[in-house]
């Protein structure tokens, strides 16, 4: 039997394998193309940080206790729910690796999120070159900080020094083997994983020992978590509920958030709404994306139908989220757990509500909301 392993995303079965001009070729991740490493050179860079707050006690407890981890060369594990900052957590222990002429590299499902990362670092971060690298960003793939897509983590096959997997419950990296190891082969030291809603996976390898495990409750603001409405009902209930919900939130000058299963039912969403208010509409198929999410941000919307591409990593001041019958099974209770984290995440907007549509109980809703008043109730 010939026994052979592809050294770039770890697939050993055989029948993914042809032999040709050039020796084997490993068809599960042939797509990724063959490209050259960065040059792996060491150099004095200027990892100075500014924040914009200063951390809360217990961020800075979980910070301190991070870095000694990763000095310690131990992989992480940090639990935090939506809008606990996250990302500035992670500042410190960023600026050391590199002090020490370490790699270090962010990786991120989603393209939205690389972006809005990548220039959340880059201003905190001013001294250093922070490169995002994804779809329409990958002419240049070398600087003091990567910022990625897991998928372009291809490019770097036992290259950094430190690699922190934002979300890795998120679509399409949840349950991908493929793009789980290339960020496993992307890495020759250890992991800090970033999630509000860890996997069972995650979690049982924190139990055993093999990640340390943080957890951080709260917000940096100190208020709860949003715990969402629930509104049972047929579709014409739902439908008048959801609509005054609706025009009590626009009355009030507020962004709205409205999430659906399908592209089909969010332009379907988008084309009622359009004639009665400025409404935007977003899939993973809307090519000029970036603007639109920008456009909304910025007030030219006031709702904006999406899909689940939104559900996480994207923060709207003052915006509330609207579930639209949430009876589809593609709401789990980590994608509804996300989804109610859209809210309240500013120090201004600290608060807001969050309605679930539902034509029938779901015990995904059930156990979202039991998560989310746990959290609230944590250290009480």
């Amino acid at each position: 039997m010939i026994l052979i392993k592809c050294n770039r995303c770890g697939n050993t079965d055989i029948s993914q394998f042809y032999y040709g001009s050039r020796g084997w070729y490993c068809r599960r991740c042939i797509k990724f193309g063959d490209v050259p490493l960065p040059e792996d050179e060491s150099k004095e860079v200027d990892a100075e940080y500014h924040l914009k707050f200063e951390l809360t006690e217990r961020q800075k407890e979980i910070s301190d206790k991070l870095c000694e981890y990763v000095n310690e060369g131990k992989s992480v594990l940090l639990e935090a729910v939506c809008g606990a900052g996250k990302t500035e957590i992670m500042f410190e222990m960023i600026s050391q690796q590199l002090k020490k002429g370490k790699k270090v590299c962010f990786a991120i499902a989603r393209r939205q999120v690389v972006l809005e990362i990548a220039e959340r670092l880059s201003k905190a971060f001013s001294g250093l070159k922070v490169i995002p690298v994804c779809q329409g960003y990958t002419k240049n793939t070398k600087g003091d900080l990567i910022v990625a897509t897991t998928h372009q983590l291809y490019r770097y096959r036992n290259y950094f020094d430190v690699l922190i997997v934002d979300e890795p419950d998120a679509f399409p990296f949840k349950n991908d083997e493929i793009l789980q190891a290339l960020a496993a082969n992307s890495c020759r030291g250890n992991t800090v994983y970033l999630t509000a809603t860890p996997d069972s996976e995650l979690k049982n390898r924190a139990a055993e020992g093999e990640l340390e495990h943080l957890y951080l409750a709260r917000r940096p603001h100190g208020h709860d978590l949003c715990v969402p409405q629930v509104c049972y009902g047929n579709r014409v209930e739902l439908l008048i509920r959801g609509l005054k919900w609706l025009k009590r939130q626009l009355n009030s000058s507020r962004k709205v958030m409205i999430f659906v299963s399908s592209m089909k039912k969010g332009r379907m969403i988008y084309q009622l709404l359009r004639t009665f208010v400025s409404c935007c509409y977003v899939s993973s198929k809307t090519e000029n994306r970036d603007n639109i999410i920008n456009d909304f941000r910025n007030g030219r919307y006031q709702i904006i139908v999406t899909t689940l591409i939104l559900e996480r990593g994207i923060t709207i001041d003052n915006v509330q989220v609207l579930v639209w019958q949430r009876e589809n099974r593609v709401f789990d209770e980590a994608s509804l757990t996300q989804i109610s984290g859209r809210v309240g995440r500013s120090f201004d907007n600290p608060e807001g509500e969050c309605l679930f549509l539902c034509e029938g109980r779901s015990e995904s809703v059930d156990d979202c909301i039991r998560s989310i008043i746990r959290a609230n109730s944590y250290g009480l």
